[in-house]
């Protein structure tokens, strides 16, 4: 029976096969294309002209043949064989392929050419939207380029960073409060065996002296009379001054402060091993401010604690009034 429809002329991306040969006494034939035995998919996606007519249900197909439900006569004509169907086309029509048409996590890592992903195509996001640490482990990895290896993309664990020679433990200050004294709690362990500390931008309620006190355990004061200490000074007026001595606490000017609004003190100190057990504590120090009398004053001093127990932080005081600022920086030294 003759078929009524759709031109195949109007049918796009099919694919053409070789025109059948009839002797008048087979009904059955081999499919090929260019010469080449082709399998379709099934019967109905065949479309077989004899004669000017599309054949429709009077044929079969076992593999690469086909089979009429009759024996074609030796002068009839196959004018075309066409082959179509979905998933069955081998070159796909440019442009035709839309995102739409993919399926969701349809392109795997297997169907991306090497080297093919530019910077365009990163989501900045992939960065910039994860949550944000504050701290590094030393096992933590970053990503690099090895220079060494053709710019080929690698690893490195942080603690092969290299890595300053200073590590910040804490800092903190007094600004918006009027204390008495601040405590800088458990910031010296065993991790460091030096640890530097820093004052600065010091104003205080008072003309008065500044003092170090250390902390124990959690946060214990040490306010015996076990602390020696030393120190020189001059000031601007040309003089000079020693003192030092014995008391419940370390002496860190050797002189009493102004206390006017634009003063500030600073000092620099060096602790030797707070966490050892073995040796008796060691404080090196330089500091500088506005003395009493109003002349610029310089200190430089050291002090002992004459005690073995590990030392894990330390109070900024006054002699007397309050500290009106006061800003610390303590560093772990890397040796």
């Amino acid at each position: 029976m003759s078929y009524i429809g759709r031109g195949i002329d109007q049918i796009d991306n099919i694919s053409t096969l070789d025109n059948l040969s009839f002797n008048g006494s087979d009904a059955t034939f081999n499919l090929t294309q260019n010469g080449v035995a082709f399998t379709p998919v099934s019967s109905s996606a065949l479309n077989i002209q004899i004669d000017g007519v599309i054949q429709s249900n009077n044929y079969s197909v076992n593999n690469a043949t086909v089979t009429f439900d009759f024996v074609p006569s030796a002068s009839s004509v196959c004018n075309n064989i066409r082959h179509y169907g979905v998933g069955l086309l081998t070159t796909v029509s440019d442009s035709s392929i839309t995102t739409a048409k993919l399926g969701a996590d349809s392109v795997n890592g297997s169907k991306i050419a090497d080297d093919s992903i530019s910077d365009e195509h990163l989501d900045i996001t992939a960065i910039t939207g994860q949550t944000a640490i504050t701290s590094l482990a030393d096992t933590d990895k970053f990503l690099v380029s090895d220079a060494s290896d053709s710019g080929n993309l690698k690893y490195v664990e942080k603690q092969y960073l290299p890595s300053g020679t200073l590590v910040k433990i804490a800092n903190g200050n007094t600004t918006g409060a009027s204390v008495s004294y601040v405590d800088v709690a458990g910031c010296f362990t065993s991790t460091y065996k030096i640890y530097k500390i820093f004052f600065y931008d010091v104003n205080t309620a008072s003309d008065t002296a500044l003092y170090m006190r250390w902390l124990t355990g959690s946060s214990t004061e040490q306010s015996g009379n076990d602390y020696t200490w030393g120190i020189s000074g001059f000031n601007s007026s040309n003089g000079g001054s020693n003192s030092g001595g014995q008391a419940t606490y370390i002496n860190l000017i050797g002189e009493d402060m102004r206390h006017d609004a634009d003063e500030q003190f600073a000092m620099e100190g060096t602790l030797y091993n707070p966490s050892g057990t073995t040796l008796k504590k060691r404080f090196n120090y330089h500091s500088g401010g506005r003395r009493t009398g109003n002349y610029t004053t310089v200190g430089v001093g050291s002090a002992e604690w004459n005690s073995t127990t590990a030392i894990t932080g330390f109070r900024f005081l006054t002699n007397t009034g309050n500290l009106d600022s006061m800003y610390y920086v303590v560093y772990g030294v890397v040796i």
